[in-house]
């Protein structure tokens, strides 16, 4: 069973590798495409990469505010008039220029990286960010702030792509600080990874310390967490008896969709009071109560 968690953690940061990727670009193929937000005083933007914008991009949404000289009236001119606007983050700017009429608007940008933020990370002991890793840099919304955490706390310096998977999935200083002050410092900034990859929250680990499940080791709360295994699933089984559950049997339990009703189930047709482990080896072969088989 131990296979299955190193499945779906090996899942989650492919998926994330997969994302952090989508930000590999050529500096002189950058298009974009802008058009008004689902709510007022917002525009979402699109951004692709490589020849006529065939390779990866982002889109999101922005405050008309976020995005450097952009006249919002001409987006939403009738006639095809010039528009440009530039999106500028600690790591570099990107800088757009086209045309817009009805709400819509297309044309090219370029980036330029800011030296400045590339200095300070190396400085501080991470390699120098390439062009392609600080456009990724920049589209994440990488900052200092986070840097000086991880030095304040003294966590090993990450290479670039993972700074760049940090601040994607939502590693920030104050986050750090929450992980601290319930009791967890993730090992490293893989970890980091994980935890907020997979919503690993103080609430998160403050309920299952309230469910009885207080100062897992790390890799077990990346363990729960991975399936979605929160207090209200450990309450279904106390409620029918199973109670001070190992960990690795609600691993077993989630990962095979063993749940109270299935339990109800079966004794329902004379398996009284199956144990944890007979739950896990019937579900295994695939058995299933009657009223459920087809």
């Amino acid at each position: 069973m131990h296979r299955t968690f190193a499945m779906l953690a090996a899942i989650a940061l492919t998926t994330l590798s997969v994302t952090t990727a989508c930000f590999a670009h050529n500096n002189e193929g950058i298009s974009f495409t802008l058009q008004r937000g689902r709510t007022a005083g917002q525009v979402q933007l699109n951004l692709r990469t490589g020849e006529n914008g065939r390779n990866n991009g982002m889109s999101s949404s922005f405050a008309v505010s976020e995005l450097a000289g952009l006249d919002a009236a001409r987006l939403r001119a009738g006639a095809s008039t010039p528009i440009s606007f530039a999106l500028i983050r600690e790591a570099g700017r990107v800088d757009c220029a086209g045309n817009a009429s009805g709400g819509r608007a297309q044309g090219s940008c370029r980036f330029t990286e800011n030296r400045a933020f590339s200095n300070l990370l190396a400085a501080r002991g991470m390699a120098r960010p390439d062009l392609e890793e600080a456009y990724g840099l920049t589209m994440v919304g990488a900052t200092r702030g986070l840097l000086d955490a991880l030095h304040a706390n003294r966590y090993p310096m990450p290479k670039v792509r993972d700074y760049i998977a940090m601040t994607a999935v939502g590693v920030t200083a104050r986050y750090i600080q929450e992980l601290n002050a319930a009791g967890y410092r993730p090992d490293d900034s893989k970890r980091l990874i994980e935890f907020a990859a997979l919503n690993v929250t103080p609430q998160y680990l403050g309920d299952l310390a309230r469910a009885g499940y207080a100062n897992l080791p790390q890799h077990r709360v990346v363990e729960l967490a991975a399936l979605k295994i929160d207090p209200e699933f450990i309450r279904g089984f106390e409620r029918i008896g199973y109670r001070n559950l190992p960990v690795d049997t609600l691993v077993q339990l989630k990962a095979l969709n063993v749940t109270p009703e299935y339990v109800r189930q079966l004794e329902a047709e004379g398996i009284k009071a199956p144990s944890a482990a007979q739950l896990v080896k019937l579900r295994a072969v695939g058995f299933e109560p009657k009223g459920q088989r087809r």
